[in-house]
């Protein structure tokens, strides 16, 4: 038998082309459940505990993220959270609460409707340290798939007065900070 060369140089490949994340917009969305994390699974996470269902409507991700139920909670907030999640899980078809790990599980494959809203945020630019504005997508409510998920642009959080003006606060002063380091750097390139 007779092998022959590859001629690896004249072969031309392409690179493979990175796939492009389409993520779901603020808005009511019939959603499958796609999977499940929850944050003990996060190497070095130190935050509040939380559950995370991965879900996918019309090709676009998304999650749905509910807070752990904590013993320091008030008990109007631990009441809220677990109704919270427990709609959920009955919106996607699950039938039995007796083990929770498998109720939470059992969610993932099922369908739902779901609302999500948008919210803004003040943070920072990691490379430059410049605070900006950002938003995020969240889980607002569920329905049954099918069923009827209201939603309306007036449900989405944007920043309060006080908030703006508290960002156009730190703005400046990381604006006033820069144009000093900006011009130390330049004084230090002089030749004389």
């Amino acid at each position: 038998m007779s092998i022959l060369p590859f001629n690896l140089n004249t072969v031309q490949t392409g690179k493979a082309k990175k796939e492009k994340i389409e993520y779901i917009e603020p808005g009511a969305h019939e959603c499958k459940v796609t999977g499940l994390t929850t944050s003990d699974q996060l190497e070095d996470y130190k935050g509040s505990p939380f559950i995370d269902y991965a879900i996918i409507s019309n090709g676009k991700v998304g999650r749905c993220r509910f807070w752990a139920v904590k013993e320091t909670d008030k008990a109007s907030t631990q009441e809220w959270k677990t109704k919270q999640i427990k709609d959920f899980l009955i919106n996607a078809g699950v039938r039995d609460f007796s083990d929770d790990s498998n109720a939470m599980n059992d969610a993932v494959g099922k369908s739902l409707m779901v609302t999500f809203i948008s919210d803004e945020y003040i943070t920072v630019n990691r490379d430059t340290s410049e605070p900006v504005i950002k938003t995020s997508v969240k889980y607002r409510w569920s329905a049954k798939s099918g069923g009827k998920c209201t939603y309306n642009p007036g449900m989405n959080q944007t920043l309060s007065d006080a908030d703006m003006a508290e960002f156009s606060n730190k703005h400046a002063s990381w604006g006033k900070a820069n144009a000093a380091i900006q011009e130390a750097a330049t004084d230090e390139d002089m030749p004389f």
